[in-house]
């Protein structure tokens, strides 16, 4: 089922909810891509991402981190585990139809935030933002305790591996809905031929 140039269009409804489940579970951030590093859909829980992501001066540094690791989770098709700008944990999994066709990538964040004052200052200073937001918005982000640490990265494990089982029954279904209407277009030329033959 190897698919060379061809975007597959990721359900945003199916995926959604997929993501808001896992997100009640972890108040982090989840973002699903598209094969070519388009964003399918971000469910943001996190009051500290939230900062990072619009208030910061240089949000371009998450954004452009995350799309790099899915990117090598798409090309590499394995799952990569890293630690981005703001400190977090973020593992990005491969959406996948089968183990050679890969079409898009799935990155959580399965981590606490940093709870250091020196952390929160170098952050602070690398994005450009006064450290007392930061800081506040750490306080507002609550602490996940880490056997649910645990618990949610095997779900999100788990979240990715469904959204690719339904993601490939889609696209079954979609490509038998198009092989009979091809059959069908198919016969129904065959008897137009016949009726004007007569």
């Amino acid at each position: 089922m190897e698919l060379i140039g061809q975007k597959i269009v990721l359900e945003r409804e199916i995926i959604s909810h997929i993501q808001i489940y896992l997100m009640n579970l972890l108040n982090t951030q989840d973002v699903v891509y598209n094969v070519d590093g388009e964003v399918v859909n971000e469910v943001n829980a996190s009051p500290y991402c939230k900062t990072l992501h619009f208030v910061s001066e240089r949000r371009d540094l998450c954004q452009c981190y995350s799309r790099e690791l899915s990117k090598s989770t798409i090309h590499y098709k394995k799952q990569f585990e890293d630690v981005c700008p703001g400190g977090l944990t973020v593992l990005s999994m491969p959406i996948s139809l089968d183990e050679h066709t890969v079409v898009g990538a799935h990155s959580v964040v399965i981590s606490n935030t940093p709870r250091s004052k020196f952390s929160v200052y170098d952050i602070a200073s690398q994005f450009n933002i006064d450290v007392h937001i930061l800081w506040d918005a750490v306080k507002k982000t609550p602490l996940v305790p880490k056997p649910i640490l645990k618990i949610a990265r095997e779900q999100a494990i788990s979240a990715t591996e469904l959204m690719s089982r339904v993601l490939t029954r889609i696209y079954t279904l979609k490509q038998s809905e198009a092989s009979m209407a091809e059959k069908y277009h198919s016969i129904e030329e065959i008897f137009k031929s016949h009726n004007i033959s007569k």
